[in-house]
């Protein structure tokens, strides 16, 4: 991925001297895509590193409703392969302070999850405020697919445990869920989901506005 990455950024610096505006718009939005991948990788590598210690998130000034609208953006073509429309209501601005990597791949989890089991339902994704005792912020992805039993609402944040076992759905490794469980927890945050066998599903975060210094893990390292 990193040669890939190099092979972008030179292909950037050749639009640029071309003139090619539109190209060279196209290719640094695939050059961001790129380099959030690999990011996201290495988060990945963590994850067996979190067996052994909690994780810390590295807090920042970061908008909310900015990194939902790109990561909305980023999936849109495959949103639009699966005919999955998605029905996004963001506010302006959600500042906050918490780690931008983690919420890139929380959101992203959520979102990627609703198309790979929407079955080509619209998708709706939200962004609220809310001024409770701790102001925070929720977020919600909810799909119109096959859903969830009850049975499994909880197993589905266990590491290695899979969303669908149901022929014709794709499966990932099993970590996905669990790993937003703990970046969610390591900011002072909650995850949940409400579903039934198909009849979608609703995943919803709530994170407080100011991640403070908080630390946390899967529940199932200890």
């Amino acid at each position: 991925m990193h040669s890939l990455l190099l092979q972008v950024s030179a292909a950037v610096q050749v639009a640029r001297q071309q003139g090619a505006a539109p190209l060279v718009r196209r290719l640094e939005r695939v050059q961001q895509i790129v380099d959030r991948y690999v990011k996201r990788a290495s988060l990945l590598l963590d994850v067996g590193r979190m067996n052994a210690t909690r994780m810390l998130p590295q807090l920042e000034s970061v908008d909310f409703a900015e990194v939902v609208r790109e990561v909305v953006e980023s999936y849109a073509p495959e949103a639009a392969f699966n005919r999955s429309p998605m029905n996004v209501k963001v506010p302006a601005s959600a500042p906050g302070r918490w780690d931008r990597l983690a919420l890139e791949q929380i959101v992203s989890n959520l979102i990627s999850n609703a198309i790979k089991f929407g079955a080509g339902s619209p998708i709706d994704v939200t962004l609220t405020l809310e001024n409770k005792e701790v102001p925070s912020v929720r977020f919600e992805v909810r799909d119109r697919g096959i859903g969830i039993a009850d049975v499994d609402q909880e197993r589905i944040f266990g590491r290695f445990e899979r969303l669908s076992t149901q022929p014709g759905h794709p499966a990932g490794a099993g970590v996905g869920l669990w790993l937003a469980r703990g970046l969610v927890e390591a900011h002072g945050g909650s995850i949940s989901v409400h579903s039934a066998s198909a009849q979608g599903a609703t995943f919803a975060v709530v994170l407080p506005l100011d991640a403070g210094p908080h630390t946390g893990a899967p529940n199932d390292q200890t």
